[in-house]
């Protein structure tokens, strides 16, 4: 049963997510989408960034030994063109704030807009973007709203946008988009 945006975001990665190519996880954390990512979805190359050196460090102890097809990128995600030069068939946000850290170290709606701009250019047909939202905490709130916006003008042509959502669940729960290009 899929009661929470963890299960619901690596259920759609299992039954969607294998294009075997180039990933971007664009909020490493502490490295579990990652290493998810790597021991179910077998890509050529996995780009991990996060603009924190404990990620870093969590990410070390997560995965053990980086593999030959990671790479973590100590940098703003929305950097991602002076690391990434293939074309990309999946990303994945996790937005917020690290746990067990900082909170008030968060990712922006900005930088996110920025950043999936860059990614819109570089995805392959039928490839996949997924968000989580956490709008529970007000840069979260602000990060949906915004980038809310952003994803409602872009063309349905070119784009298919999901949005899955708890809606019976309290205190506003995260929630996540899934971003398809036609």
């Amino acid at each position: 049963m899929i009661d929470n945006t963890k299960e619901l975001v690596r259920k759609i990665l299992i039954e969607e997510g294998k294009r075997n190519g180039y990933v971007l996880d664009m909020t490493c954390g502490k490295g579990y989408d990652s290493k998810f990512i790597l021991e179910n979805l077998s890509p050529k190359k996995l780009y991990a960034f996060d603009i924190q050196e404990l990620s870093k460090e969590f990410t070390e102890k997560t995965l053990g030994s980086f593999k030959e097809n990671f790479v973590f990128i100590l940098d703003n995600h929305k950097n991602l063109d002076l690391y990434v030069k293939e074309e990309i068939d999946l990303a994945i946000f996790n937005l917020g704030y690290l746990p067990s850290s900082d909170k008030t170290i968060t990712t922006n709606y900005k930088d996110v807009i920025e950043a999936l701009e860059k990614i819109l250019k570089k995805l392959t047909k039928n490839s996949m973007i997924i968000i989580t939202f956490y709008p529970g905490h007000p840069s979260g709130k602000e990060e949906y709203i915004y980038v809310g916006k952003y994803l409602k003008n872009l063309s349905q042509q070119q784009y298919s946008i999901i949005k899955y959502d708890f809606i019976n669940q309290k205190n506003d729960p995260p929630l996540v988009v899934k971003i398809i290009k036609k």
